[in-house]
């Protein structure tokens, strides 16, 4: 079957949508400060358009047999002084999520590859993404396509 990935519209939201219930689910059993259900999909979604908006970026689902089985939220960023100024602008993977029944087929490999199609086309260098800790089926993705290791972000609930 061909995979195909393209620009999300307005008819995928629902997919969309399903896709980001089952990451906030997902997330959810992995960290206990993170949102599920409906209302926590439908903001992520949200947030993502507002974020492409802002910043340059776009949105893109993969489709399968006429359904969507994967999606992809990407924004433009630079990153401050503190490294090279080659290395600064960057694409920041803000969601990727491929469904459930899909996972283990290729389909986030091929997410990962437009992500980088956007980053060349965008004259940037770097690919950046966050990584919940625990989720080491995606660590191991984001390393087959070649990520590595490139800082460690923590937190302290304060009462």
């Amino acid at each position: 079957m061909t995979l195909t990935i393209r620009e999300m519209t307005e008819g995928d939201e629902t997919a969309v949508l399903g896709l980001l219930l089952e990451l906030t689910g997902h997330e959810a059993s992995l960290n206990p400060a993170r949102t599920t259900g409906p209302a926590a999909a439908q903001a992520c979604l949200a947030d993502d358009r507002e974020k492409a908006a802002a910043h340059g970026g776009t949105l893109f689902v993969a489709e399968q047999a006429g359904e969507v089985v994967g999606y992809l939220a990407l924004r433009l960023e630079r990153t401050g002084p503190f490294v090279h100024e080659h290395l600064r602008d960057h694409v920041y993977i803000e969601n990727i999520v491929v469904a459930a029944s899909q996972r283990g087929t290729g389909v986030g490999q091929a997410l990962l590859a437009q992500a980088e199609r956007f980053a060349r086309a965008s004259g940037c260098k770097v690919i950046q993404l966050g990584v919940l800790t625990g989720n080491e089926m995606a660590l191991k993705a984001y390393r087959r396509a070649g990520f590595d290791s490139f800082a460690l972000e923590m937190a302290k609930v304060l009462d």
